[in-house]
């Protein structure tokens, strides 16, 4: 009977497993009992030290061990006064309110945006120059160019009301003054001049309209300037030298 019991393979087995099974609950035991021993261990170490932090803290603040008679460790509100009291010291540095208004300023310089470079001032007194914004007008580049030889002119006391441009050269118009262009016609009687092309200012259109028929030289009244077509053109790169 015995002897069965040791040869069956699976009562052998069985006691095997057991042992087996009983030596690792024992490790388990042993391992997890050890773990919280350490943690019981660092628990106690903790308390201790809020313990004596919180001593600290109650008592006073005493002069350090090797500290002369006398002296005192500072304190967090002695540090703070002094600093205070050099911050004051320190002189406050310049706001930008206290730099020059020349300095501090600066005014934005409006530029052609055809390469001209800055606008010329608008003259007093010019056609349209009262109003603020006559620079930030989106004038095409044969106006702006017409602009500004009218403006220059102005300067040089030449009051110009009106123009024209013309194969890159600018006509202005002047008070009372007509800019003709003549063409000779042949006649009986000999040969006279005849406007093929004109333009004028406008105390001259009230003349113009009321005219029927070729405008002949000997037409036009006394108190009209005339001022030929090809002597009346102005290159404005040279006259405002501009690239």
């Amino acid at each position: 009977m015995l002897r069965d019991i040791f040869t069956n393979k699976w009562i052998l087995g069985g006691i095997s497993f057991l042992i087996l099974f009983a030596g690792l609950c024992l490790f388990w035991y042993q391992h997890t009992t050890a773990q919280y021993r350490e943690q019981s261990v660092d628990l106690d170490e903790i308390r201790q030290l809020d313990k004596q932090r919180t001593a600290t803290t109650a008592k006073p603040t005493e002069p350090a061990a090797d500290a002369p008679a006398g002296s005192t460790t500072p304190t967090a509100e002695k540090l703070i006064n002094e600093t205070t009291s050099v911050t004051d010291k320190i002189e406050p540095s310049k706001s930008q309110s206290d730099v020059p208004a020349e300095i501090a300023e600066t005014k934005d310089v409006s530029v052609s945006p055809h390469g001209f470079g800055p606008y010329p001032k608008v003259p007093s007194g010019y056609p349209g120059g009262e109003d603020p914004n006559f620079w930030t007008y989106d004038w095409p580049k044969d106006v702006e160019l017409m602009h500004r030889v009218a403006m220059k002119l102005w300067e040089e006391g030449k009051q110009v009301v009106g123009g024209t441009m013309s194969n890159g050269l600018v006509y202005p118009n002047y008070p009372n003054t007509l800019i003709v262009e003549w063409k000779t016609q042949k006649t009986l009687l000999g040969s006279r001049k005849v406007a093929r092309k004109w333009q004028g200012s406008p105390e001259t259109e009230s003349f113009l309209q009321s005219h029927r028929g070729p405008l002949y030289e000997s037409d036009i009244p006394s108190w009209i300037k005339v001022i030929e077509r090809k002597d009346a053109g102005i290159d404005p790169y040279e006259f405002l030298d501009l690239p």
